[in-house]
């Protein structure tokens, strides 16, 4: 998806590129509280790398990737849901046997939680490591 913009800060090989909000973020449940957006205004800021070498001032394209955009939904929606799920599951069915004591649906409350925690501790694990390799940021493809 190729979106316009305006180069506001260069920093190495990353850019902030200032853009109007268009049709996708209309669509976008989170449009009113998006962090990059500042909230409510019409334009939002984009961190992008720029192998094209942009100045400040540049009017540039820049495209995000379909895949990317799903990757990352599915991994920050799917993946703790599915992780408690999982949680809730095995502390319904495997651990009561090792814990016989205590009630199961305590013990599939709280392996619940502990899975949903573990799987936004991997994920934030997983933002540092997606930091260092490029596959999810946007890329300024040519100057305007």
């Amino acid at each position: 998806m190729e979106e316009h913009g305006t180069v506001i800060r260069k920093d190495g090989e990353r850019v902030v590129i200032r853009a109007a909000r268009t049709g996708a973020c209309e669509s976008c449940a989170s449009k009113k509280s998006c962090a990059t957006a500042g909230g409510a205004d019409s334009e939002v800021l984009v961190e992008a790398l720029d192998p094209v070498g942009a100045k400040v001032g540049d009017r540039v394209v820049f495209s995000v990737s379909a895949g990317s955009v799903l990757k990352a939904g599915a991994l920050l929606y799917l993946f703790p849901i599915l992780s408690f799920i999982a949680g809730v599951a095995l502390g319904q069915s495997v651990f009561p046997r090792f814990l016989p004591g205590y009630h199961p649906d305590l013990v599939s409350g709280i392996a619940g939680v502990a899975f949903l925690a573990a799987a936004f501790m991997f994920l934030k694990g997983f933002s540092v490591l997606s930091e260092r390799g490029r596959s999810f940021r946007p890329r300024v493809l040519r100057v305007e």
